[in-house]
């Protein structure tokens, strides 16, 4: 990000601020520092209306300039990533526990606190799609209103009383508008699909090779059985 410190913060101000589907939010008009010039927040004015300060973190770059990130997507994001790490770290402790190489007391102390910390982060995980869900409401919504608007205007201009270019042109303008609302929606909702997918993932292998038992009367290896960990 451009703007984490006060000598680079200047690039930003007045510079505007758009959302991860192109959308224009606003202009950067400000910016909060600590004592030791690490900026943690940028004042955003949002459609020339309303003042809002906005955590750096949420903040990232694109070809299409300053991406402010919303709020449920980049939550999606932290819950996402803290999964991926608890359940990797889980699956690792259980795995050097099976080849006996921790002692017991403390694969009990790691593996309670990791789910101490997994419990929570479901907790955390349901709220997250709780918010994504209402978004992909409103989204839905706006389609609809879309979908709408455009039959009237189509209805308009083939019974003669729209005329062609400013048909076309709020037709054009609107369907844009529908493939950035898909977009946003099928984003929603892949969120929503890693976040589950996570939450099922197996917290051991799932998959373990034993060797079974040779007998006595031959000198031939017995096959590998794999054996599936429900």
């Amino acid at each position: 990000m451009v703007c984490e410190t006060i000598d680079k913060v200047s690039e930003c101000i007045n510079k505007p601020v758009v959302d991860p589907y192109g959308r224009r939010l606003g202009y950067i008009v400000g910016y909060y520092s600590n004592s030791d010039g690490k900026v943690y927040a940028l004042e955003v004015n949002f459609n020339d209306v309303d003042y809002k300060e906005m955590p750096i973190e949420r903040f990232t770059t694109s070809v299409e300039g300053i991406v402010l990130i919303p709020e449920h997507e980049y939550n999606a994001s932290l819950i996402e990533n803290r999964l991926r790490i608890v359940k990797a770290r889980i699956a690792s402790l259980e795995d050097l526990y099976s080849k006996k190489e921790i002692p017991v007391h403390v694969y009990e102390q790691f593996k309670k606190r990791l789910e101490e910390e997994l419990a929570k982060l479901k907790g955390s995980a349901r709220e997250v799609k709780e918010a994504l869900r209402k978004r992909i409401h409103e989204v839905e919504s706006l389609i609809a209103e879309v979908e709408k608007t455009m039959g009237v205007l189509k209805t308009s201009y083939l019974s003669g009383e729209l005329p062609e270019k400013p048909y076309l042109d709020a037709i054009g303008s609107m369907k844009k508008t529908l493939e950035i609302l898909t977009r946003e929606k099928n984003a929603l909702k892949k969120h929503i699909d890693t976040i589950e997918s996570l939450e099922a993932l197996p917290l051991t292998p799932a998959i373990s090779v034993k060797q079974t038992e040779k007998t006595p009367t031959t000198q031939q290896s017995q096959p590998i059985q794999v054996v599936l960990v429900e």
